[in-house]
């Protein structure tokens, strides 16, 4: 691998097929679709899916489960507008032979102030010398064009269940604002034991409570095992519905 003093080129799909960027003003991240369709072999290490996106009202395209970890992490947080995979591809400063590298970045976020950040996802023990080259052009590429740069190399095993547990309490429920209201403003009601002792709806109240940690209105700590005795708290600005 020899570095070069080559520009960075884009290409990204605003609705026409992927095209080179003109090189001008940097394209709005929500036109953006993904610049190719993952396929999958019989020597695939990982099966393409269709994921859906709360944030996004859609289908997203993912390559890998740790794609999908992702994805569940950025999904549930509110200040996150907007998600698209496959953003763009570069071809970088470096040369493999005669041929300049390429990379195809795996997810880009948006969020409410505008940042937009763009995700390459490999685990740790996958971050060869070939993946942490194109890492560190990249990451000067995508601050030139005003946005971040993140590597996403998975979650513990523990908040990996606990996001995939939550991950099904994604549609808000029937009355929920109504029923979040009660678990605020009951002091009783601060661990998960608690609600579970106080829910004679059925189950709506402690499906409204997991609602409400998926969607950042309660608050308990993920990174630990969930239990009866996790304790529950507010955001300090109040909550969101």
């Amino acid at each position: 691998m020899v570095l070069t003093d080559d520009p960075v080129d884009w290409w990204f799909d605003v609705g026409e097929g992927t095209q080179a960027w003109n090189g001008e003003h940097p394209p709005d991240p929500h036109s953006l679709a993904r610049v190719r369709a993952p396929k999958s072999t019989a020597k695939s290490r990982h099966v393409p899916v269709y994921a859906y996106a709360t944030t996004t009202g859609r289908h997203i395209r993912l390559e890998s489960g740790l794609e999908h970890d992702l994805l569940r992490e950025l999904d549930r947080r509110p200040d996150v507008t907007w998600l698209v995979s496959q953003p763009m591809r570069l071809r970088l400063p470096a040369k493999r032979g005669k041929r300049r590298l390429e990379h195809t970045p795996d997810l880009l976020s948006v969020d409410r102030t505008g940042l937009v950040t763009v995700w390459d996802v490999r685990a740790t023990r996958r971050q060869d010398d070939d993946f942490k080259i194109k890492a560190e052009l990249t990451g000067p590429a995508c601050r030139s064009m005003g946005w971040r740069y993140e590597v996403f190399a998975g979650l513990t095993r523990v908040r990996r269940a606990n996001l995939m547990w939550l991950h099904g309490f994604r549609r808000e429920p029937v009355n929920y604002a109504a029923r979040l209201a009660i678990l605020v403003r009951d002091t009783r009601i601060r661990t998960i034991g608690a609600v579970l002792d106080a829910d004679d709806e059925g189950g709506h109240v402690t499906a409204s409570m997991w609602h409400a940690v998926w969607a950042g209105d309660l608050l308990c700590d993920l990174d630990k095992h969930l239990s009866r005795s996790t304790p529950l708290s507010q955001p300090q600005e109040g909550p969101t519905a």
